[in-house]
């Protein structure tokens, strides 16, 4: 009886004197953020039927709107045809868990500007790709956790995700 008092006294010492796991948070600026975004940059979707490939990202946070905003070049391609543009691309952005990404979910193309072509373009291809200015566009991935390998730094898939005046702010 002696023993067991004593093991359920050492157990409670234990339990209560166990350390509690903190929290880690990093803080990405947007420059710091820029240069990250550019491993999983130049992107391609397709709509309309026209493929469009997203490159030379330039991300912006936005924190009072609690969105992030990047601007891209979009080169549009339609039955050979080529089209280059610029535009901004606004959304939210979202962790997805199962594949340790971060997403811009549900983005906007915003302030599309065709730029000045060499050849020459169908009008369908240039009043196309106009059309889906102010439109929703397929989810654009920015960073892709796994291949940063942050766990070979013993940093963990983050629990939490916060645009901040000082940048990204991601709770581990």
């Amino acid at each position: 009886m002696k023993y067991l008092c004593r093991f359920w006294i050492c157990l409670f010492t234990l339990l209560v004197g166990m350390p509690v796991a903190h929290a880690f948070t990093i803080t990405f600026s947007e420059s710091q953020l820029n240069t990250m975004v550019t491993a999983v940059f130049p992107q391609q979707r397709t709509f309309d039927d026209v493929v469009f490939t997203f490159s030379d990202p330039f991300v912006e946070l936005d924190p009072l709107e609690d969105e992030v905003n990047v601007k891209v070049t979009v080169l549009a391609e339609q039955n050979g045809q080529r089209l280059q543009a610029k535009a901004e691309i606004s959304g939210r952005i979202a962790y997805h868990h199962q594949l340790a990404q971060l997403r811009l979910i549900e983005p906007r193309l915003d302030k599309l500007k065709v730029l000045d072509n060499q050849a020459v373009v169908s009008d369908s291809l240039v009043n196309g790709i106009k059309r889906l200015e102010g439109k929703r566009v397929p989810v654009i991935l920015l960073l892709d956790f796994d291949d940063l390998d942050m766990a070979a730094f013993g940093i963990q898939k983050p629990k939490r995700i916060d645009i901040t005046g000082q940048g990204l702010r991601i709770e581990i």
